[in-house]
């Protein structure tokens, strides 16, 4: 089997609302989302909220803005609509949409009424345990129950579930694209009835997702391969309703930089607004994200998105999974960072800096035009766009003066360090052409007649102006900060050394 297919491609990605989104998710949407525009089809958004007890209010329109930021833009969805709406599973559930499904397996005998409380269950699986027996496959007695028990039961008041009737005996069979279309094979009675409707009325993932899959159109269904053991129950839900399977592809897991265990938002970081908050690109997170778990050869690295797009394929897809490496992602967004035109690059530094309280919000015409005078100071400097506040502090807002002991250099004292400090505002102060070129041409000689080092001169200067003693190249500092406010920093910068 293979992902070829005759009919248009659609296929969905179908977060539940418990969070901000892992980055793990939004590869899994990527790879939907690249398979979609690569086969010219259609990518549906969905949201899958079926789990009331895990709801996370606003998390919703936290996913949402994840994936706009990315650039996974989806051709239906709940912000959108579309023939299939609505795209929020609660939704559809107030519009029953699920009950008359699972009414048609009770009908055909294929469901059954399960009135076992959780107390009960959990009584089971620890009667279970004590047997020795580890894996504890639930088989409700209401499954061969006659239509009298069943509705004395309901008489009763006694809440229940419906559940699956997996057959006893046989195996469930089914093909992954990406494990080269090889039918992966388990028998029936190592599954058990799994729930369909809680006592409240309302579906679980396993058969919500299953039935809108279904009228939506899905024709592959590209998620994660912790879906794999689930599988067969879907599998079993397609045959009793005699609907076509669509094609499954269960991609990768993404496992931690020392590969034990998988990737994880509380130890590792990763949740997708983490990335645009400390100032990732999204074409850098793109680009590294398609390479989890998918390559086009064995050298190619650096993709456009254009260039993704029409090379992926499923069969490139690996079926090992992939280790995250967060020193090879920086490495990609700086490589993204350094090839920003100084214009784009300044307009993506601005929000980093008002949120530092650098410019204003928004930031006034003067401000935007300081900044992209600055922008060649740092623009290769940069890895995250996050680092931008800190590397230009100095320029927008006033410095404190900066200790004694951090003007002094190596092998200078505080006399020699007042000293050359005296003599460089000395020498800066008539100068009116304030551009790198003169100043280079006004201070080296001078570190020469003092007997100094270049390095130590433009070290305590350095120092004096910035209040850092890392910072940009120096002349072209001293003429981005300017001359008034240079002259003033190295006079504040002498009030700290003792005469």
């Amino acid at each position: 089997m293979t992902s070829a297919t005759t009919e248009p491609v659609r296929v969905r990605f179908a977060p539940s609302p418990t969070g901000s989104l892992h980055i793990g998710g939004v590869r899994t949407a990527l790879f939907n989302w690249l398979f979609a525009r690569h086969h010219g089809g259609q990518f549906l958004l969905r949201i899958e909220d079926t789990d009331e007890t895990r709801y996370v209010e606003g998390a919703e329109a936290q996913i949402l803005a994840a994936l706009r930021w990315m650039g996974l833009d989806w051709d239906e969805g709940p912000d959108i609509g579309g023939p299939h709406a609505p795209y929020v599973q609660s939704q559809r559930h107030a519009l029953g949409i699920y009950q008359g499904y699972a009414d048609a397996l009770l009908e055909r005998g294929l469901a059954y009424k399960s009135f076992v409380t959780p107390e009960e269950l959990e009584q089971q699986k620890a009667a279970a345990l004590a047997r020795g027996i580890k894996s504890f496959r639930y088989r409700g007695a209401e499954r061969d129950w006659d239509a009298a028990q069943v509705a004395a039961a309901e008489a009763s008041g006694k809440p229940y579930t419906v559940r699956l009737k997996v057959p006893l005996t046989g195996v469930t069979e089914f093909s992954d694209l990406i494990r080269g279309g090889d039918e992966i094979s388990i028998e029936n009675n190592q599954l058990y009835d799994i729930v369909l409707l809680k006592s409240t009325g309302m579906p679980v993932y396993h058969f919500a997702h299953l039935i809108d899959d279904y009228l939506m159109g899905i024709t592959h269904v590209i998620r994660g391969e912790e879906w794999v053991p689930s599988t067969p129950y879907h599998v079993q839900l397609y045959k009793a309703f005699a609907w076509d399977l669509p094609q499954f592809a269960h991609v990768p897991n993404i496992l931690r930089q020392d590969g034990r265990g998988k990737l994880s938002k509380r130890k590792d970081d990763v949740g997708a607004n983490r990335f645009w908050e400390r100032g990732y690109l999204p074409e850098s997170l793109t680009n590294y994200l398609a390479l989890q778990g998918w390559s086009y050869d064995d050298h190619t690295e650096i993709m456009s998105r254009a260039e993704l797009i029409e090379r992926f394929t499923l069969e490139r897809v690996q079926a090992s999974p992939a280790r995250w490496n967060p020193d090879k992602l920086l490495d990609m967004n700086g490589i993204y960072i350094r090839a920003l035109d100084p214009d784009d690059l300044t307009l993506r530094l601005l929000p980093f800096l008002s949120a530092a309280g650098l410019i204003d919000t928004p930031p006034t015409a003067a401000q935007q035009a300081y900044v992209r005078e600055l922008v060649p100071l740092i623009h290769e400097r940069l890895k995250e766009l996050g680092e931008a506040p800190e590397l230009l502090a100095f320029f927008l807002q006033e410095i404190n003066p900066p200790p004694a002991e951090l003007l002094i250099q190596k092998k200078m004292d505080p006399a020699s360090t007042r000293t050359a400090l005296a003599a460089a505002l000395e020498r800066l102060t008539p100068v009116e052409m304030w551009e790198p070129a003169t100043l280079e041409a006004t201070l080296r000689p001078l570190a020469e007649e003092l007997g100094l080092k270049p390095g130590q001169l433009f070290g305590t200067l350095r120092v004096a102006a910035t209040g850092s003693s890392v910072a940009p190249p120096l002349f072209e500092t001293l003429a981005a900060i300017g001359r008034e406010r240079v002259l003033q920093r190295v006079q504040m910068a002498l009030a700290q050394l003792p005469a």
